[in-house]
């Protein structure tokens, strides 16, 4: 059984997020992904965005996998919860848990160019290494050079690493708060709830 962990601190998730989270799913052909808003991100401030919010928002994904033979779809409040009584979530502690929780299974992971470029800064990043193959989603053209010789780093360490092939699509969740990306960059569902919340300036 494979199991596709997909997290981030979306706020909000885009149509980026959806084209990374596609490509991800077609690299690794996954029986469940499980879709994991960020508590209290260890490496970024804490979103000023309620977490629960961000947590509904996360409903825009599960739209990927309605089809017939679909993976099977879990949207996870866990380090949600883990931030409600009062950890700081790392993403080991994600994997831990997934391991126990789910017996057996082959787990992947996606992170996105940046982050495989800084990923020997994360915490017991070792450990993930032992943990999860990490599926690579580039974020910005022309940086495969980079990866690859990150990736051959990684592997030398015993990491396993498998790049999602898809056109790059460079947006960021901070353009959306800052407006300098349209509405329309994001799901109807998420469009809908940044509206009737009014978060980052929009529908008021």
């Amino acid at each position: 059984m494979k199991v596709l962990l997909f997290g981030g601190t979306f706020d909000p998730p885009h149509n980026g997020h959806l084209n990374n989270l596609r490509a991800a799913v077609q690299a690794v052909e996954p029986d469940e992904v499980v879709v994991m808003p960020a508590g209290v991100p260890p490496h970024k401030a804490a979103s000023a965005t309620p977490a629960r919010l961000r947590y509904a928002m996360c409903g825009c994904f599960e739209e990927l996998f309605r089809a017939p033979g679909s993976p099977r779809f879990t949207l996870s409040d866990w380090e949600i919860r883990r931030a409600d009584a009062g950890y700081r979530n790392y993403s080991v502690d994600t994997l831990e848990m997934l391991q126990n929780a789910r017996q057996g299974a082959e787990l992947y992971m996606t992170v996105g160019s940046d982050m495989l470029l800084g990923f020997t800064q994360w915490h017991d990043w070792q450990r993930i290494l032992t943990l999860c193959v990490l599926v690579v989603q580039s974020r910005q053209p022309g940086d495969d050079r980079l990866l690859g010789e990150q990736a051959d780093r990684l592997k030398a360490q015993g990491g396993r690493i498998l790049f999602a092939h898809a056109p790059a699509l460079p947006l960021a969740s901070r353009d959306i708060r800052s407006g300098a990306v349209p509405l329309e960059q994001l799901p109807p569902l998420v469009r809908r709830l940044v509206q009737q919340n009014h978060l980052y300036g929009y529908g008021r």
